[in-house]
């Protein structure tokens, strides 16, 4: 793996630090765990921080379909937070998932990020956290 992972449980919700180089094949994984490690812990509110991951220009094609696997995987059981210093066109990925009824938002501030996590109820859905 290019990229290793860990798990902070703050009182609300989950931190999930990644650090190391960006690679497709890690991170198409990370859906999957982080929705095991929610489960575990019965907490459906996950920041993701992406903020020490080093990465060049990422490919549209592997942003839609990191987008999309977030989406079929953590749809409306998980209100995720990324936070990474991206350019717009990595905002396509938010685009994709939310399309696809998942409850995700990218973020370059982790406090705004927190904020909404804890704060935003507009676009949570009616059945959040139910399984």
């Amino acid at each position: 793996m290019n990229s290793t992972y860990a798990f902070k449980n703050k009182a609300e919700f989950l931190v999930m630090s990644i650090d190391g180089i960006y690679d497709y094949w890690d991170f198409i994984k990370y859906p999957k765990i982080i929705m095991r490690k929610c489960q575990s812990v019965k907490i459906y509110k996950v920041l993701v921080d992406l903020i020490p991951v080093s990465y060049a220009d990422l490919p549209t094609i592997e942003l839609f379909f990191l987008g999309e696997t977030m989406a079929e995987v953590l749809r409306d059981k998980v209100k995720l937070a990324l936070v990474w210093k991206g350019n717009e066109q990595e905002q396509f990925l938010e685009l994709v998932a939310n399309n696809r009824a998942g409850n995700l938002r990218v973020f370059d501030s982790i406090k705004i990020a927190e904020y909404w996590l804890l704060h935003d109820k507009e676009d949570e859905p009616s059945n959040l956290f139910q399984m």
